[in-house]
């Protein structure tokens, strides 16, 4: 494509101040969404379509049989087949870009008649782009929807991992996939990212993979992948805050309460066991109180030692989860919701103290670089009524200071607090179809307009809209291939069952998982 020959001539003003009207015979590269731009004092003015209909159409007569092309009938009667193939477009002015100040707008429209030229992928990478593919903090996470030519879409490393991010999608549209392809770009040489993974359904042990590829391989850079199954996932008892340990005991009377407490009190700060912290009740109780006593050591029993993930010991080092070069995949797929909402909000404190502690050179554990953390399902730990979504708030908004981000995976946006949401400042979403998460999206994020919500539906996977400040403007993207397996491909069960028939109902032997173990948990 080039932008040297003009695809159009502007008709007039649209609707809005900011908004103009052009005429194009281009039926093929002109798309909603699309960059073009005229020029104003020799300086190029970029626009993006936003609408796109025909000006002339077929009379109802030539459409009247299928069998005979409309073309046809337009040669047998001598006419052009370009009188019918017209196209008033609608552009929206973004203005021209200053690297200090962003889009400005020149408050002066194109006039009628002049002409309006297609944007080249040069000009689109160095006006849209606040990164070049393969510079030091850069991802690169795939390439323009609209063009045949692969235009590289590349986002700021520095700003999404200190910013926020948020990845929304339906189910089925490719989220998981793309959430690979970012951390594969924060693991590359140019990045050597501290990445953490919060994995609910065991998708990322694929990235294990890139640990042996060239591309991740430089100058001795060499990342690794740690993966933490159920039985490595430990949180001491005594790094819980008291409400976290009322919200895990049910049913507490008001005497309960009180006496709890007061154990909790004097215990907090100590690296105190489930046994000493019953112990302590009992002595504080007496015999006045024996009865209620007893109750809470039954739902202490019942409710913090057989929950796997609390224990009176041992303790995830943070400095084993987080290095930089290194992501972490906790595996919480048998972990119960309660686990894992206690165990996000625990390690998400630790790690946003850790980071305080390093930056204002406090005594206490410390990370002395910046951290990334990757929250799948977000919705179970980022609305209102999770035990996670204090911590999860006080992350967003405070988290960029200390150097703490966190990119928000899920596929109903609806369920995420808006408080939250609205705290991602760079936004990929993928196709959504529900409306309540298309009006949540629309009153959270503020750097997506309205004409970019109506595109959403009509996204296929591995299509995405991509918003915010990691980028200087919108755009629609089409992901890039990852160099990893993809983890979260569905079953396919039709060849399951026709292979557990061929076997004549005989169990499998588990060949490749023996190699899976292997390899995950060397």
């Amino acid at each position: 494509m080039s932008g040297l020959q003009p695809v159009g001539l502007v008709k007039g003003p649209g609707e809005t101040p900011l908004e103009f009207k052009f005429i194009t015979p281009d039926k093929d590269n002109l798309k909603s969404g699309e960059f073009i731009y005229y020029l104003l004092n020799s300086r190029k003015i970029i626009c993006r379509i936003t609408k796109r209909h025909p000006l002339r159409l077929y009379p109802d007569l030539y459409l009247s049989k299928p069998s005979v092309p409309p073309e046809k009938i337009v040669r047998v009667l001598g006419l052009s087949n370009r009188e019918f193939e017209l196209f008033e477009m609608t552009a929206m002015i973004m203005g021209y870009f200053d690297q200090a100040m962003g889009f400005i707008n020149p408050r002066i429209p194109p006039k009628p008649g002049q002409p309006v030229f297609l944007a080249e992928a040069e000009t689109i990478q160095e006006v849209l782009m606040k990164k070049k593919a393969g510079d030091v903090g850069s991802i690169h996470i795939g390439y323009l929807l609209n063009r045949d030519e692969d235009v590289a879409v590349v986002l700021d490393a520095s700003l999404v991992t200190s910013e926020h991010l948020c990845i929304l999608a339906s189910t089925g549209s490719g989220k998981s996939y793309l959430a690979g392809v970012l951390i594969e770009e924060l693991l590359k040489p140019y990045n050597s990212g501290a990445v953490l993974i919060l994995d609910p359904h065991g998708e990322y042990h694929t990235l294990k993979e890139l640990e042996g590829r060239k591309e991740f391989n430089s100058a001795g850079y060499r990342p690794l992948i740690r993966i933490f199954g159920k039985d490595e996932i430990k949180i001491r008892l005594s790094e819980l805050e008291y409400d976290e340990l009322l919200n895990l005991l049910p049913g507490l009377t008001e005497k309960m309460e009180a006496l709890l407490s007061r154990a909790f009190r004097e215990l907090e700060g100590t690296k105190f066991t489930a046994k000493e912290l019953m112990e302590l009740i009992e002595a504080n109780a007496g015999s006045d109180a024996a009865t209620t006593a007893q109750a809470i050591r039954w739902r202490i029993r019942r409710y913090i030692e057989e929950i796997d993930v609390i224990d009176d010991y041992e303790h995830i080092e943070l400095k084993e989860l987080l290095k930089p070069g290194q992501a972490s995949v906790l595996q919480l797929t048998e972990l119960s919701d309660i686990e894992q909402q206690v165990l996000v909000s625990v390690l998400l404190k630790r790690i946003l103290k850790a980071r305080i502690n390093a930056e204002k050179g406090q005594s206490g554990e410390k990370l002395d670089y910046p951290v990334f953390v990757v929250v799948e399902e977000a919705h179970r730990f980022a609305s209102r009524d999770s035990r996670s979504y204090p911590v999860l708030k006080t992350i967003l908004s405070e988290g960029r200071k200390f150097g703490v981000g966190v990119c928000l995976i899920s596929q109903r946006p609806s369920k995420i607090d808006s408080d939250i949401l609205s705290q991602c400042m760079t936004q990929i979403i993928m196709r959504i179809v529900n409306p309540a998460d298309q009006d949540n999206i629309r009153s959270s994020v503020e750097s997506i307009g309205r004409e970019m919500i109506d595109e959403l539906p009509g996204l296929t996977k591995g299509q995405a809209l991509v918003a915010g400040v990691a980028i200087n403007a919108p755009v629609l993207i089409r992901v890039r291939k990852r160099l990893t397996s993809h983890g979260g491909i569905s079953k396919d069960a039709p060849s399951e069952w026709i292979k557990w028939r061929e076997r004549g109902g005989v169990e499998e032997k588990p060949v490749v998982k023996v190699k899976e173990t292997k390899l995950f948990w060397e």
